[in-house]
């Protein structure tokens, strides 16, 4: 583990700051404080992954420590479309996600600058990534929302509201999720001339696809009998998810198509 001492580095430092300052702000019941850090987090990331952007040359989505930057800067919109489509103040538990996703980024990923590889240069490469970044973001986020629903903690209508605010957002990125898998077979068939080759990045993206599929089947098939199981089994999405994008691309155990990444 090592600081970065760079610009980038010092950029990532301080949406970290302003992450835990939001938090902090938010446990301690200072409403306007918080929503201005929180702002300010948002204004950090962008400047950083922007940054990223203009000293590499390309969309700064193309390995892990990218990946991670434009996953920090998307939790503020995304955050703001979630109080917008169910009423519901996330941001403290929002901030304390982006400084669990900023944590890789600023101490153990390289920021070492690397050429885009052939494979990658296709107008496909932004909306795919992004995809997953948004969906990512959105499939943690339900995970977060839905712990009350797994303590059972709060009134019968708080639970409800909880129930609706968890359904939309594990939706929302099951969609993005859904846009991703379509948009990468795409791709692989221009780039490698099929739509599948049983890579074992596609092959977890699949797995946490499906995953995320029993849980809306549970949820049709069960209703809402059940929080907890629903809510662990986004939790179990969630720990794919982790898999999909720490373990198979860093263990060096599975050769692919992928492992640019």
């Amino acid at each position: 583990m090592t600081l970065k001492m760079t610009l980038q580095g010092g950029l990532i430092y301080l949406t970290f700051v302003f992450f835990l300052a939001t938090a902090l702000a938010g446990r301690f019941s200072r409403k306007s404080l918080s929503r201005w850090f929180w702002a300010a987090a948002f204004v950090s990331a962008m400047v950083s992954v922007t940054w990223r952007g203009l000293h590499t040359g390309h969309p700064p989505m193309q390995n892990l420590f990218e990946f991670f930057l434009c996953m920090a800067a998307a939790l503020w919109p995304l955050s703001q479309w979630s109080r917008w489509k169910n009423g519901i103040d996330t941001e403290t538990r929002d901030a304390l996600l982006g400084l669990v996703i900023l944590f890789p980024a600023g101490f153990i990923f390289s920021e070492d600058v690397r050429r885009l590889p052939p494979a990658l240069q296709s107008p496909l490469f932004i909306p795919h990534v992004a995809s997953y970044v948004a969906g990512y973001v959105m499939l943690a986020r339900a995970a977060l929302l839905a712990l009350p629903l797994m303590r059972k903690s709060g009134t019968e209508s708080d639970l409800r509201t909880a129930d609706v605010a968890v359904r939309q957002t594990a939706a929302a990125g099951f969609v993005l999720l859904t846009a991703g898998l379509l948009l990468g077979a795409v791709w692989g068939k221009i780039c490698w001339g099929h739509y599948w080759h049983f890579d074992p990045k596609e092959m977890w993206s699949l797995a946490t696809w499906l995953m995320y599929g029993g849980y809306f089947h549970s949820r049709l098939k069960q209703g809402l009998r059940n929080h907890r199981a629903l809510a662990a089994l986004l939790w179990l999405g969630l720990l794919f998810v982790v898999l999909t994008l720490t373990w198979i691309n860093l263990a060096r155990l599975f050769s692919g198509l992928h492992n640019y990444a």
